[in-house]
């Protein structure tokens, strides 16, 4: 078990502040020039809270959706896999949140479009915490607990199951317990001991330590989810056809948001102590994703997490043969 070293991850983004303080001023500092006008100008985005998104709340602050003639609402999820019934039914238009949840239900037949790539997997930035006196100090100790998590079918329980494969601990082992409130009741309900750890995200996992004296028992990114796709904005199918101008629209301001969470630390820092309501503490200390992607969807990089669904059981062997051939992740991505 190691304590979380928020004093390092801060010292690491006053670094990052400094480098990148010569290039935010001219990265991302022009909006995008609007295109056609969108079809719908209103829609609504389900997102989980976490830094992973800051790319969206920033288009959101600064403007950045309206400059393409839209006004986006930002409805608040525990996980992606809770919306996805709604999103079908068209009560809400684009999600915001793992991929996991998405690539499972377009190999049982549904039928998604990814829009644009949300971030990257980096070190510190989703880990298996557990409380100060728990008498679990390693990986082994969590066969047979139950485990806290966000969505059962979710990246959390992807990576988990991941990191519980390399230690030669079978995933099945393990019971994964989702809570309504995501992450941002997950450390308090470890502290209740309704779980041996909890599955967390950025910035609750220095909310954790902070509020509550938690430690990490396990970085998440290792092995071979190294550096993971995570998160994404994905519409249905049919939404994207019958909308493409709006989103289209969505995209630019997208990654025009997703520029600035690139070279400015100090805009992600502000926009989630805003979107979270946590203290500044929290926010500057907390870890950022590799990075937030610009442009294309990449489908080699989704790949890897269908890849990674299959071989962890997150994913049921009946759908191999169509990950394999990669027919799962070309159906959900369109050439731009």
């Amino acid at each position: 078990m190691k304590a979380r070293s928020s004093w390092l991850v801060a010292l690491s983004a006053a670094a990052i502040m400094i480098i990148s303080a010569g290039c935010s001023s001219a990265i991302g500092a022009v909006p995008a020039d609007p295109g056609p006008a969108p079809e719908e100008t209103d829609i609504t985005v389900a997102a989980i809270p976490a830094v992973d998104l800051a790319g969206l709340y920033i288009a959101q602050d600064r403007g950045l959706f309206a400059r393409q003639g839209l006004h986006v609402r930002i409805e608040p999820i525990p996980s992606a896999q809770s919306v996805i019934a709604d999103q079908l039914k068209g009560k809400v238009d684009i999600s915001a949140g793992s991929y996991v949840a998405y690539i499972a239900a377009q190999a049982a037949g549904a039928r998604f479009r990814i829009l644009a790539q949300a971030s990257t997997l980096a070190p510190n930035t989703r880990a298996l915490v557990v409380t100060a006196r728990s008498r679990v100090t390693t990986v082994a100790g969590l066969a047979g607990k139950k485990i806290g998590v966000n969505g059962v079918n979710s990246i959390g329980t992807l990576l988990v199951s991941a990191l519980l494969s390399a230690h030669g601990i079978s995933p099945a082992t393990v019971r994964f317990i989702a809570d309504p409130g995501g992450f941002p009741a997950l450390p308090g309900k470890l502290q209740d001991g309704e779980w041996a750890a909890a599955f967390l995200a950025e910035p609750y996992i220095t909310a954790a330590g902070q509020q509550y004296g938690e430690q990490v028992l396990a970085d998440l990114d290792q092995g071979a989810v190294t550096n993971l796709p995570v998160d994404g904005y994905v519409s249905t199918l049919a939404w994207t056809q019958q909308h493409p101008k709006t989103a289209a629209a969505f995209i630019r301001a997208i990654e025009q948001g997703q520029e600035i969470a690139n070279h400015d630390v100090s805009a992600v820092q502000a926009i989630m102590a805003q979107n979270d309501k946590l203290p500044p503490q929290v926010t500057a200390s907390m870890a950022l994703p590799a990075t937030y992607p610009v442009g294309p969807v990449v489908p080699a990089n989704i790949q890897r997490v269908a890849a990674a669904m299959l071989e962890f059981g997150v994913l049921g062997q009946r759908y191999a043969t169509q990950v394999r051939q990669g027919t799962v992740v070309r159906s959900m991505i369109a050439s731009r």
